[in-house]
């Protein structure tokens, strides 16, 4: 195998100790986090007041699966360096993630302001800053970081492993979809193939990142700027 391709050493020891038990909690990670977000739709829908500060409600849904996943890891004795934070490669795996982070504020921003889109109000960029910074933390922790190295206590071959967790990230977007905006899975996939491209081809990326340096941050930076430059474009 190219040298390019190998994990970091450590990645490769921590993945070892993982039994079905740790695989099984995965996959009810997994649920929670759809529950969690499609709990939330329902509000959205249900109560006007939630639809008016979605953006609040939602740092408060994500920072809970935030919490969630850390009890998971702190309950089955086991430390937050496993899920890639305080240990690692992480300077490393910042400037990856900075770098990164740059060309895809350029693509999905800079891009759009060159040619002739405006940017939402400063007081909606910094709020967006934040709840994007909660998203893209919830969503490597659940996935890259726990999912897709606990998941290895049953799938034992890395490509399957990797296109497994690949599948759920892109899932996970869209019990929230459906029901907040009445969207189908045809809308959400048949009509929508280059959405689901995208994020497959953004968990390998992100997936590869971690792998290489033993270390999240390299991933949460790319995952936190994509999504905030998206959204600070008035559409």
């Amino acid at each position: 195998m190219l040298k390019i391709l190998q994990a970091d050493r450590d990645y490769d020891n921590n993945l070892k100790q993982y039994t079905r038990k740790d695989a099984i909690l995965s996959f009810i990670l997994f649920g929670i986090i759809i529950l969690n977000y499609s709990i939330l739709a329902v509000l959205q829908i249900k109560f006007e007041i939630v639809k008016d500060n979605i953006v609040l409600v939602g740092c408060i849904f994500n920072s809970l699966m935030i919490v969630i996943t850390v009890l998971f890891i702190k309950l089955n004795k086991q430390t937050l360096d496993t899920i890639g934070i305080s240990k690692g490669k992480w300077k490393n795996s910042i400037i990856i993630g900075i770098i990164f982070s740059f060309f895809l504020f350029y693509n999905n921003c800079i891009s759009n302001l060159i040619n002739g889109c405006n940017l939402i109000s400063i007081q909606e960029i910094l709020i967006l800053l934040v709840y994007y910074l909660l998203v893209a933390v919830c969503e490597e922790f659940v996935f890259r970081g726990y999912i897709g190295t606990r998941i290895y206590g049953l799938i034992k071959k890395r490509w399957l492993a990797v296109f497994v967790v690949g599948i759920l990230f892109i899932i996970i977007h869209f019990p929230y979809r459906m029901i907040a905006y009445g969207m189908t899975l045809s809308d959400l996939s048949i009509k929508n193939l280059n959405w689901i491209i995208d994020l497959f081809i953004t968990h390998l990326v992100l997936n590869f990142i971690y792998l290489k340096t033993n270390s999240l941050y390299g991933a949460i930076i790319p995952h936190w700027m994509s999504n905030f430059a998206y959204n600070i474009i008035l559409k």
